[in-house]
C-alpha cells in the first residue's frame, strides 16, 4: 500500500467515477481501475460497489475512506508546516506530571536542547479533572476521560528496602506483608492509588508507618532503611543500589503511564514536543531496574 493508491482511492470515493478520477490524476483509465485492484486485493476487501464506470463506495469502503480521509489532511498540514518553515517564535508548553517526576530534569534538558524556543511549565500538584485541559500533556497512570490518551511505559512495582531494615525475600506472596511497616505515599497520590488497588483487590490492608506526599522523602525514607515501600521498576530507576528488590507474586504489580492531551488536534509544536516525549520514555523503558 502506498501513498499514490490512498490519494487514487479518495479521488474515486469522492468522484464515484473511473473517468472523472483519471482526468483530475492525469493518468489513464485502466490505470485508475487498475491501482483501485491492486489496493483491494492488498486489503483482501472490496471497498466498492460498481455499476458500469460508477463506483460507490460500499460499508467496508466507507469505513476505510473515513481513515484515508483523515490520513491525508493530517499529511497536508505536515507539508504545509515544512514547507512554511518551522517556527521560531516563543512557544508555551505545559505539562502537569502527576508521575514520573524523577524525568523532570531529563524531559527539560532535552526540549532545551531540541526546542530552544520553548517556554516550559511543568506542574505537579494535584488538580481537579475539570482543569486538566489547561495542560497542553498530562503524564498519567490512568487514561483520561474526553483526552487523547498514548500509553508511552509500562513498569512493574517492586517492593523494596534498605539491606539494614533485615528483611530478605526474592518473591513475595501478598498475603505476607501484612504485617510489616511500610513508608508510603499518602492516599490519593497516583502511585498509592495502583498498589492500595492491588492490595485492597486481594483483601489486605498494609500497615502504613510513615506517610507523606512527596515521592523523594519515600526514596530517602526507603534508602535509611526506615520500613518496605513499593519501587516502580522505570520511573524510580535513581534509586540507591543498597536498596533490596523483591517481586510480588504469583500476579506481579504493574502499572501503565499515559501521556494525555485535551487537544484532539495538535499544533505543530505541541505534536514535535508529544513526539519527543514518547521517544523519551522509549528510552526510559529501556533501562527498567531488574531484580
Amino acid at each position: 500500500m502506498n501513498l499514490t493508491q490512498l490519494k487514487c482511492f479518495a479521488i474515486v470515493a469522492n468522484q464515484e467515477s473511473i473517468t472523472k478520477a483519471a482526468e483530475i490524476l492525469y493518468i489513464s483509465q485502466p490505470a485508475v481501475s487498475k491501482t483501485i485492484r491492486q489496493l483491494e486485493d492488498e486489503l483482501h476487501v472490496q471497498l466498492f460497489d460498481r455499476t458500469g464506470r460508477t463506483l460507490k463506495l460500499n460499508r467496508a469502503g466507507r469505513l476505510f475512506f473515513s481513515y484515508v480521509n483523515d490520513s491525508l489532511k493530517e499529511l497536508d498540514r505536515g507539508i504545509n508546516a515544512v514547507q512554511g518553515g518551522v517556527d521560531n517564535s516563543e512557544q508555551p508548553i505545559s505539562i502537569l506530571m502527576e508521575v514520573a517526576s524523577p524525568f523532570i530534569p531529563s524531559i527539560v534538558g532535552n526540549i532545551k536542547d531540541k526546542f530552544p524556543n520553548v517556554r516550559l511549565s511543568i506542574a505537579q500538584h494535584t488538580v481537579r479533572e475539570a482543569d486538566f485541559k489547561q495542560f497542553d500533556f498530562i503524564v498519567t497512570s490512568h487514561p483520561l476521560k474526553d483526552l487523547t490518551n498514548v500509553p508511552v511505559l509500562k513498569e512493574e512495582i517492586f517492593v523494596g528496602w534498605n539491606s539494614k531494615f533485615g528483611y530478605t525475600k526474592e518473591f513475595i506472596d501478598p498475603k505476607e506483608v501484612k504485617d510489616e511497616k511500610f513508608v508510603g505515599l499518602t492516599k490519593n497520590n497516583p502511585l498509592r492509588n495502583t498498589t492500595d488497588k492491588y492490595f485492597n483487590d486481594r483483601g489486605i490492608s498494609l500497615n502504613y508507618m510513615y506517610e507523606t506526599d512527596d515521592p523523594a522523602t519515600i526514596r530517602g525514607l526507603i534508602e535509611a532503611g526506615i520500613g518496605l515501600s513499593f519501587i516502580p521498576s522505570v520511573t524510580w530507576q535513581t534509586i540507591d543500589s543498597q536498596v533490596q528488590l523483591a517481586r510480588l507474586t504469583p500476579e506481579p504489580l504493574q502499572r501503565t503511564i499515559f501521556l494525555s492531551s485535551p487537544s484532539m488536534n495538535l499544533t505543530d509544536i505541541q505534536r514535535e514536543i508529544s513526539n519527543e516525549l514518547i521517544k523519551l520514555f522509549l528510552s526510559f523503558q529501556r533501562s527498567e531496574l531488574k531484580i
